[in-house]
């Protein structure tokens, strides 16, 4: 296990990597509550020129030095999923309020560094893998999808209406000087030679209980390749 402290924006914008939420992870389930005061942490670092730093806790994934065919480093979160992708939601609300701007140099910048690895195949474009019902959704969202409503209810498609309706041209410098400043522990587990499963049991020991079923799932998954994860969790 390797713990360091880590600027968020170091950690998004790591080259050909992408950040997979594994099929045994709860669903994506922040609500507007916890995005206004994440929003509101940022913005409030974002004008205090005193303040260097903002901490927002932890993010604790399993690297197994495994590389796609495309050369993807892939990392597996099993801890930080809500905060990992709720601040991809603000960097895609972002990069959307750029477009409008028509800043095309912000818009590209956003895009390559955050959102997408550029020079891969289209599967394996985006950067933050989420589970599939939520893949879809923030599929929708990066596409050009003017005038369509996502055909159900989405957590990601509520909390980035919320970002769009917040984050404008008065305030989206701001939004960035804040999230230059956000840092998090980043903690890298080896498969050979930690457990995710007990550290993962550990984490999640406060908070909403974990049900006998989530850790019978988890036990039986988390052991497995991504792709046989997905396999035996759609059988």
């Amino acid at each position: 296990m390797k713990a360091t402290e880590t600027r968020v924006q170091d950690f998004l914008s790591s080259n050909k990597t992408r950040f997979v939420i594994p099929v045994y992870q709860r669903n994506y389930d922040w609500t507007q509550e916890q995005c206004k005061q994440l929003l509101n942490d940022i913005l409030f670092v974002g004008k205090d020129d005193e303040i260097n730093a903002h901490f927002i806790g932890s993010i604790v994934y399993v690297h197994d030095d495994v590389y796609t065919t495309s050369g993807i480093k892939e990392l597996v979160i099993i801890d930080g999923q809500q905060r990992l992708t709720t601040l991809t939601l603000i960097y895609l609300a972002l990069y959307k309020l750029a477009q409008e701007l028509q800043n095309e140099e912000m818009a590209a910048e956003i895009n390559e560094t955050y959102l997408i690895n550029k020079f891969t195949s289209e599967n394996e474009k985006l950067k933050l893998k989420p589970t599939e019902n939520n893949d879809k959704a923030f599929s929708f969202l990066l596409s050009d999808h003017e005038g369509e409503q996502f055909p159900e209810f989405s957590r990601l498609i509520e909390n980035y209406s919320f970002f769009r309706k917040c984050i404008g041209e008065n305030n989206y410098k701001q939004v960035e000087q804040g999230l230059r400043k956000l840092i998090f522990v980043e903690i890298s587990l080896d498969r050979q030679n930690d457990n995710p499963q007990r550290i993962f049991e550990s984490l999640n020991s406060t908070g909403l209980e974990l049900s006998q079923a989530d850790l019978i799932r988890n036990y039986i998954l988390m052991g497995l390749s991504s792709e046989e994860q997905n396999n035996i969790y759609k059988t």
